[in-house]
């Protein structure tokens, strides 16, 4: 689509504030066919047509990509006057899935005859009545704002009474729009809740299951009030856990004197249970969420072990709670687009729904990151100062393995300068023959959530030789230079990591252990490193085997952490798959059947689950969907 230069970028006139909410009004005559609307916005918006939701869902970019959603209004267009009423969250401060722009909207509404209505200044504007402005209430670093809402100060603005509106400024800015690259997600009806707690002015509900949705509520009240809504996957203390550190997993609804039924279509919430504080005695209809679905295909599997069924069914059902614009880590704490997480859940997702549109956004999407020093910012979208350096060398893994199984060239065509870029920042730091990590505060050297492995969050380190970084950088080197070969480019990287690997080999080898030490002789040992050695071939032969012996038996090295376990898998696959297929599957049987024992809708971050991480440890986890993609590689 080409935009028309009569649509401006808009704001309230003279309104300059961070978690702010403005809302928008005009109205257009339709009396044609096909009527629709291209709108973004910066940095949320919801929309409203003749006074019923249409769409919500701003999809997270950065402001040199800017994204549009064009949608079908034909379902709540009346012939005559249409009243469209468009709610604008802005953010203001950035997170960890949001990197900040100037607060506005662009919209254009066309039917075969061409435009019917579009964002200008007379399109008439002010700051919410209903919504807390400023409240700037965070739930957690990577969620960024929670919401107050209230009830008693809505008005009828959707229908036309405009008390208070005004016309609208035109914001000075030049963004280049694209399309969104995936499908809107689907709402389902109302998820069933149960309620299962009741004391003094306090409810708590469980949803049955792990969900995610927009939080729907109606409630009667004798009095306006403040109800106070917390959500969560625990109640191992016997209710949800509102404060973890400094997280805040609540929000604010102002209900009024009689009945108050709302829906909040910004904030996705992740959690299997509600808990409703109120300052008096309530009567509530319903209290849950609306589920909403990233449109998937699901390809059915079957298994004749019942315990195998079970885990693939609910591994499949976590990557989708795990899906909605982007990939997210998890949907509860949150619902972050990493490089590492989501190659994981790519992997998957080949086999759980034959998609590809999906995984290629994602890739896409992560190409447009701007760091300064050329590695990935920590999450995408973002522009908090923090970067996981290794996730860069996985992101290239995931573009090779996109290339893979999609037979899609297209997008490594056009992002191999980030490819290379990536890499070229790791080449430069290698030092008598190996990369040193990296020194810099914003630089979390971390491999994975198990000792020595770590690393410092937020603390310099010094510049070290670590086996971990040198084997993801050799087969870095090794996938770029595969997808070099596919899209006919030169490369060069063989050599350089068939000397990295010389150079491990020759540095991190104990002779005496037979294993891969995690540094240059610090006597500390771990599957995940050893798996690395094997799958980079910095060890072969029968150093290998003994290795992959090691790693299938008891043994007194660092183990492997759900999160990286498919390196440990992949390292016995690639040195004898039939030998060591039936350990994996023993593996995964016992791992994720414990889960399922102890009452699991879907997979957890870890095997502690929640007690993990000082007690916010996620039960619904991306990354742990792995045996999706066993099970297909080992049982078919």
């Amino acid at each position: 689509m080409v935009w028309d230069d009569r649509s401006k970028w808009i704001w309230i006139d003279n309104v300059k504030e961070d978690d702010l909410y403005g809302e928008f009004f005009t109205t257009f005559e339709c009396n044609g066919k096909f009527p629709r609307i291209c709108i973004s916005a910066d940095s949320d918006y919801t929309l409203f047509l003749n006074g019923k939701f249409v769409n919500s869902g701003q999809y997270p970019d950065f402001p040199h990509y800017k994204i549009y959603d064009e949608l079908d209004l034909s379902p709540y267009c009346i012939e005559g006057e249409n009243k469209l009423a468009v709610v604008v969250w802005y953010y203001g401060k950035e997170n960890m899935s949001y990197y900040p722009g100037k607060a506005s909207l662009r919209f254009e509404v066309h039917d075969e005859t061409g435009i019917l209505v579009c964002s200008d200044e007379k399109t008439l504007s002010r700051k919410s009545k209903a919504y807390k402005n400023g409240l700037k209430k965070q739930i957690s670093l990577q969620l960024g704002y929670s919401f107050l809402y209230d009830a008693d100060a809505e008005d009828g603005w959707k229908d036309g009474e405009l008390n208070g509106f005004g016309n609208s400024s035109i914001v000075n800015t030049d963004l280049s729009l694209y399309k969104r690259p995936v499908k809107k997600l689907e709402i389902d009806l109302i998820k069933n809740s149960t309620l299962i707690k009741v004391s003094e002015n306090y409810y708590l509900f469980d949803l049955g299951e792990e969900e995610v949705g927009y939080l729907t509520l109606k409630i009667g009240s004798e009095h306006r009030q403040k109800l106070t809504i917390c959500y969560g996957e625990h109640i191992a203390d016997g209710k949800v856990r509102r404060k973890i550190g400094s997280r805040d997993f609540s929000v604010e609804v102002i209900a009024k004197k009689g009945v108050t039924r709302y829906t909040n279509y910004f904030r996705r919430l992740g959690a299997r249970y509600l808990e409703l504080h109120s300052e008096h005695p309530v009567e509530i209809e319903y209290l849950s969420v609306l589920p909403c679905r990233y449109p998937l295909n699901k390809k059915e599997k079957y298994f004749e072990d019942t315990l195998i069924q079970r885990i693939y069914d609910t591994s499949v059902r976590t990557l989708e709670l795990c899906m909605h614009d982007h990939y997210e880590d998890c949907p509860w704490r949150e619902q972050a687009l990493y490089a590492m997480d989501s190659r994981n859940q790519m992997l998957c997702g080949y086999y759980a729904f034959d998609e590809f549109d999906f995984p290629r956004a994602n890739l896409s999407l992560m190409s447009k990151d701007n760091r300064s020093d050329g590695l990935l910012s920590i999450c995408t979208p973002t522009n908090v100062d923090l970067t996981i350096p290794s996730f860069s060398l996985h992101y290239i893994t995931a573009v090779y393995e996109y290339c893979a199984y999609s037979k899609d060239l297209t997008l490594a065509k056009e992002i191999m300068p980030k490819l290379e870029s990536i890499i070229s920042v790791f080449t430069d730091r290698i030092k008598d023959g190996l990369v040193l990590s990296f020194s810099s505060e914003n630089h979390w050297n971390f491999y994975e959530w198990s000792d020595d492995l770590q690393g410092n969050l937020g603390k310099a380190d010094e510049p070290t030789a670590e086996a971990a970084l040198n084997c993801l950088l050799s087969i870095a080197l090794q996938n770029i230079e595969k997808i070099c070969r596919m899209i006919a480019v030169e490369g060069g990287y063989e050599k350089i990591a068939d000397d990295l690997n010389s150079n491990i080999r020759k540095h991190f080898f104990d002779k005496k252990r037979g294993l891969i030490d995690n540094g240059i002789c610090t006597g500390h040992f771990s599957e995940l490193v050893n798996s690395l050695a094997v799958l980079c071939g910095a060890v072969s032969g029968e150093e290998a085997e003994s290795i992959c012996e090691v790693l299938a038996n008891k043994n007194d090295i660092t183990k492997v952490s759900l999160s990286m376990v498919c390196f440990k898998y992949d390292a016995l696959i690639k040195i004898n798959k039939e030998k060591y297929k039936k350990y994996i599957i023993d593996d995964l049987k016992e791992t994720y059947g414990a889960m399922l024992d102890a009452g699991a809708t879907s997979f957890w971050e870890t095997e502690k689950g929640e007690s993990d991480f000082h007690r916010a440890g996620s039960l619904c986890h991306g990354w742990s969907a792995m045996p999706v993609y066993y099970f297909n590689l080992l049982l078919d």
